[in-house]
């Protein structure tokens, strides 16, 4: 099916390089025309639905018939779709209850463009999230801009006109055009005939709502005294020129005057100002959830973390990989189709359906780096993925975690490939020790973790191996939905009864985290930073701790723990301004530390025998993880906790100008944590 295009191709550019059109709109094959209409002709999409039925009309005359009656044409309007043109890409802006239209869209544009250029808006709507889910394919919802470079992007695109020059700034999801004051007052600088164009057009477009009831032509910035009432009525067609320009001048300083004075510069350069503006172009529609069941399982603080790839869909439980991964490789790179196109997750896919059998659908994105802090760049690999198996109401939520020395980096480390995979092999097996050693001594880890592999085929530096399918380690757990403990919202540290309660199970959890050494491969301490997850109650109360993962620990077993009183001290100084109270925020969290070593001790000495031995069976020699669990039991066995405490607070006092007493007795307020085994 051949689509054509009335207007000008979607992506021509003017003389500046300036996208000619930024809106189109989309007519499927009907009872008048038989193939699908693209129409670019600049103007909103409602003048675009008014060319398209012209068009039918001038068709319809030629042939000797009647034109399209109103309730045929508000037929082929309610079936056309609206598209936004986003530098290289379409972008469609559905409508939440008629997706399937938004879906027989999307299969008619792949004939201009491929897939991955075709986003859906509306990423926070449920109704949109659930049908794009469904189809396994949540790596085409266009989402807000995560980053500075996003952000300049989303700006500088937004540029648009209506019928004449490029005066706006255009909300994609709402439809709306912003006018801000130094374009408004820019104006003045036109001809005569110009002024009075851009005047009348302002006039109708901002007492205009668009189908989804949203304004045609806003004001960026005013406020109630400022809005389109003082532009209606004004016979601006007939004015004179001297009147028309006075009357602009007046409505130039009503408009600055109604607009705090942050909006009433255009400041692309400033940082700030781009954002601010960049907020409110990708601010959608109130939309109201009717249904619980149709929002995502994810946090969407999570959710927009994540970049999401393409995997597959299934229908009638085939499974059906996206066409991306069968587009040929281009020459030179394409980057960000070899970024798309990612290995592990069609593995990710297999495994689930031979664990699952039928699926509903499976989504797999990639954890921005920046959510954890203190990790390498492509260190520890992490997916998250959704899926949901026949016969299941709620999709299973899980973190993939792929394993950091696998066969892949020893060989691009020049290792053959016998001792490579036997390196891969007791990496896992040291990596699962260490889980093991952190539970026995309490560390709050997730109670099930699963360890899984996918094949690859090697495109890394030892060319000698180039095109061999390699098998790559990865480990699976539950997501746990929670608050990261770095991540709690300001408002959370008012509560004083919560603030208390999280810096015991704070405290609690710093215990073992200490114990088994959990730094960087530079030494730097890992925790509070992303790991960290705080589970809360029916009441909105803390009510546990989990660490989500175990990375880093066992690296450093030598130093006494008092060595790194002041990295221990930082959870209370980075709060100080937070908490009502520094000093019993404190003590709260060096009292549950103090105590959860002590009965870690405890432990140890009525069990001496179990945790001795209990390494017995892996590897041994210096630097394995038996040597290093000697070392760290040692190490607890003889530190002084109360001089261990003391050392933390003389850190938090020195860092937040506070004296944090010590308590009346050794035991921290509130009762002992009991082990999390």
């Amino acid at each position: 099916m051949a689509l054509k295009i009335m207007g000008d191709d979607p992506f021509a550019v003017d003389d500046k390089g300036v996208l000619k059109c930024r809106i189109a709109t989309l007519f499927e094959p009907n009872a008048f025309r038989p193939t699908a209409t693209l129409v670019t002709v600049p103007g909103t999409h409602f003048k675009q639905r008014m060319d398209y039925a012209e068009a039918l009309d001038t068709d319809l005359r030629a042939q000797g018939k009647a034109p399209l009656s109103m309730g045929q044409k508000l037929r082929l309007w309610e079936a056309a779709t609206d598209l936004i043109v986003s530098g290289r890409n379409l972008q469609i802006r559905p409508d939440p209850n008629t997706m399937e239209q938004a879906f027989a869209a999307d299969a008619m544009l792949q004939e201009l463009v491929p897939n991955r250029r075709i986003q859906f808006l509306y990423a926070r709507n449920p109704l949109v999230q659930k049908a794009i889910r469904e189809r396994g394919e949540y790596w085409r919802i266009s989402t807000a801009p995560q980053s500075p470079e996003e952000t300049e992007r989303i700006v500088r695109n937004s540029r648009i006109g209506i019928g004449g020059a490029r005066i706006y700034y255009y909300n994609a999801l709402r439809g709306t055009r912003y006018l801000t004051v130094q374009e408004f007052v820019g104006l003045a600088q036109l001809p005569d005939e110009a002024l009075r164009q851009h005047l009348i057009e302002i006039r109708d477009y901002s007492d205009r709502c668009n189908r989804g009831g949203q304004r045609e032509l806003a004001f960026y910035g005013a406020e109630g005294s400022f809005g389109p009432g003082l532009f209606a009525g004004r016979d601006l067609e007939r004015a004179g020129a001297a009147d028309l320009r006075a009357w602009h001048a007046d409505m130039a300083g009503r408009f600055r005057a109604a607009v705090p004075p942050a909006f009433q510069q255009d400041r692309p350069g400033d940082k700030d100002w781009r954002s601010r503006l960049a907020s409110c172009l990708v601010e959608g529609p109130d939309e109201v959830v009717m249904d619980e069941e149709v929002m995502t399982t994810i946090p969407p603080e999570f959710f927009h973390q994540i970049r999401w790839l393409p995997g597959g869909r299934i229908e009638n439980g085939e499974l059906e990989f996206d066409p991306i991964f069968s587009e040929a490789p281009a020459d030179p790179p394409d980057l960000t189709l070899e970024e798309l196109c990612d290995q592990n997750v069609r593995g990710f896919i297999c495994n689930y359906l031979r664990e699952f059998g039928e699926l509903q659908y499976v989504n797999i994105g990639l954890i921005a780096e920046s959510v954890r802090k203190g990790r390498a760049p492509g260190g520890h690999r992490a997916y998250i993925a959704e899926v949901l198996h026949r016969g299941v109401v709620e999709p299973l939520v899980r973190i993939l975690r792929i394993q950091r020395w696998g066969i892949t980096q020893h060989l691009d480390e020049g290792m053959e490939l016998l001792p490579a995979i036997t390196e891969a092999e007791e990496y896992t097996e040291y990596t699962l020790d260490r889980r093991l050693g952190c539970w026995e001594l309490g560390m709050p880890l997730p109670g099930r973790i699963d360890t899984h592999r996918v094949w690859v085929t090697y495109r890394g530096k030892a060319s000698r191996y180039a095109g061999v399918r390699l098998w790559t380690t990865y480990f699976e757990r539950d997501f746990i939905p929670g608050l990261a403990t770095d991540k709690i919202p300001r408002e959370r540290y008012r509560d004083e009864a919560f603030t208390l309660a999280f810096a015991q199970l704070l405290g609690q959890a710093a215990a073992p985290n200490l114990a088994v050494g959990r730094t960087t491969q530079s030494g730097a301490v890992i925790f509070d930073g992303g790991d960290e997850v705080l589970i809360l109650d029916r009441n909105g109360r803390p009510h546990r701790l989990v660490v989500a993962d175990h990375a880093g620990t066992f690296n450093e077993c030598n130093r006494p723990l008092d060595t790194y009183a002041v990295a221990y001290a930082g959870p209370v100084v980075t709060r100080r301004d937070l908490v009502p109270d520094v000093d019993a925020f404190a003590e709260a969290y060096v009292g549950a530390l103090a105590t959860r070593l002590r009965a870690m001790q405890a432990e140890y000495n009525r069990r001496r025998r179990a945790f001795d031995t209990l390494f017995k069976h892996s590897k041994q020699g210096a630097g394995t993880f038996s040597w290093r669990w000697a070392r760290v039991l040692a190490r607890l066995e003889r530190t002084d906790v109360a001089a261990l405490a003391e050392a933390i607070r003389q850190a938090i006092a020195q860092r937040c100008g506070k004296k944090c007493q010590p308590p009346m007795s050794s035991a921290s307020p509130g009762s002992p944590a009991s082990s999390s085994r």
